[in-house]
């Protein structure tokens, strides 16, 4: 079984479980040392996937947000059991499950599964980027993904998250000006039925996504899909690392103007 079909079925795994606890209404929280929530099923959909790698890849490695890491290899599975945990616990349905695989630095497949949504993306670097509606892991038509054209900051769409106090201040005053050199924009919260501002980029509906404070976890399975979508990503500092701290997502076109106006912190 290749990645992609793999990740495909732990996906459907995860939108099983996340949405028997998201269906049933309210989830206790509880805050990490970082200050974001947590729940049960953030826990149960980690703890599920892990379960299933290692009878499907025992010889991999696979880190997630909630368990860390296990293993050392080079090919790694980079899990979000839920981004979008406020959302998740509140009742909206911008959240989603993320499954990446990495190898030897370089995510090479993306899924990203919004099961509230009804919605899932996916790329590995020999199919290109999809997405679809998918309902109880049945898929509607596949539809391809490109970016925009877009090629001046004057007439682009930036969205940026978040915009928390939890940001570097000298980072979060640079999206802002940035957000007021461009035509529109906003927070992600801007968008309806969003649940990755990454996919936005992919999808054509924006032209930038500044990702200003993310885990690996946070940043993998978008990377194939937004390139394989035409578009380009990179860490602050012009380079290729999901653990940075930050992610840059653009068109492609706008990414060297976008980069030269953060200042490459």
């Amino acid at each position: 079984m290749d990645d992609l079909t793999l990740a495909q079925q732990l996906a459907d795994v995860a939108d099983s479980i996340s949405m028997r606890y998201f269906s049933a209404g309210s989830i206790a929280t509880q805050s990490k040392p970082d200050g974001s929530p947590v729940t049960v099923a953030d826990r149960a959909v980690e703890q599920a996937i892990r379960s299933r790698l290692a009878n499907a890849r025992p010889q991999n490695c696979w880190v997630g947000e909630e368990f860390g890491t296990h293993g050392n290899a080079t090919r790694r599975w980079v899990i979000d059991p839920i981004d979008g945990t406020s959302n998740f616990c509140t009742g909206r349905a911008e959240w989603s499950t993320l499954l990446a695989v990495e190898v030897d630095g370089e995510v090479l497949t993306g899924v990203i599964s919004a099961p509230a949504l009804q919605r899932r993306w996916w790329a590995s670097r020999t199919t290109g980027a999809w997405t679809s509606t998918c309902l109880d892991g049945q898929f509607g038509p596949n539809q391809a993904l490109t970016v925009t054209r877009t090629d001046t900051l004057s007439e682009a769409t930036v969205v940026i998250w978040p915009v928390a106090d939890w940001v570097p201040t000298q980072r979060l005053a640079r999206a802002n000006t940035l957000l007021a050199r461009c035509a529109d924009g906003g927070p992600l919260s801007d968008w309806a039925g969003a649940c990755q501002g990454a996919m936005l980029v992919a999808a054509g509906q924006a032209d930038i996504f500044l990702h200003l404070t993310a885990g690996p976890w946070d940043i993998a399975a978008a990377v194939p899909i937004v390139e394989e979508a035409g578009g380009q990503f990179s860490d602050l500092h012009k380079g290729r690392s999901i653990s940075s701290g930050a992610a840059v997502f653009t068109n492609g076109r706008l990414h060297e103007p976008v980069l030269d106006f953060l200042g490459h912190e």
